[in-house]
């Protein structure tokens, strides 16, 4: 590869490290607003999350156009092949996390209509967890910093007692106050989306470290 190849293709690898954490910047403020909307109520920032959904699947695309592209053009070798199909694999996991925003602001607007609505309890502080692994996530694809995925991936764990918790709390409301079953049931829903937000702010760690040394491990089990 000659220079100039070269210095065009570096070019073309750094620009598909912006639009990649471009889409993780989007996906991780399409949670935080459909949390922010879950608290307080707000139909309108809901509305907004749903709307925002087509451009961020319209940009994940986009990266994975690029990504073939420069597999099929450039014919990058050993660790800059290791980026690229990593870089597949995250734009689909940001992508999906930014699906659990549009989702939980969805079940927002549904709540709307709960006759008896039912407190949140510990929701905010296990949305708050996810969305804190995301940032980490994201943190290490930027810095290519193992010790930082390899946190995330340890992390996961810690996000597990939460949603137990919220999760027997909602139950338990529900079977106390039958009344509360129709509330219950959207936060359960709204809980199961949070948790997957750090399950997949931890794959996007693992393709961190395996853009960075070459293995594919799974360290969330």
């Amino acid at each position: 590869m000659s220079v100039g190849v070269r210095v065009h293709f570096a070019k073309a690898l750094a620009q598909l490290h912006a639009n990649v954490l471009e889409l993780g910047s989007r996906a991780q403020r399409a949670v935080a607003s459909g949390l922010t909307a879950l608290v307080h109520g707000d139909a309108d920032l809901a509305r907004e999350v749903i709307a925002a959904d087509v451009n961020i699947n319209r940009l994940r695309y986009d990266i994975e156009f690029e990504c073939y592209s420069l597999l099929v053009t450039e014919q990058p070798v050993a660790s800059d092949m290791r980026a690229i199909v990593a870089a597949l694999t995250i734009v689909n996991d940001l992508e999906r996390i930014a699906d659990h925003g549009k989702k939980i602001a969805r079940t927002c607007l549904r709540m709307q209509e709960d006759p008896r609505p039912m407190p949140l309890g510990e929701m905010p502080a296990l949305g708050d967890l996810g969305l804190a692994m995301l940032a980490r996530a994201l943190r290490a694809f930027a810095t290519r910093n193992i010790a930082e995925a390899e946190a995330v991936c340890h992390s996961d764990d810690e996000a597990d007692a939460p949603y137990k918790r919220v999760f027997n709390t909602i139950v338990n409301q529900m079977v106390a106050d039958p009344q509360q079953i129709s509330a219950g049931t959207h936060l359960l829903q709204i809980a199961h989306e949070l948790e997957r937000v750090g399950d997949h702010a931890t794959n996007v760690a693992e393709r961190v470290i395996y853009t960075v040394t070459g293995e594919l491990i799974e360290l969330n089990f």
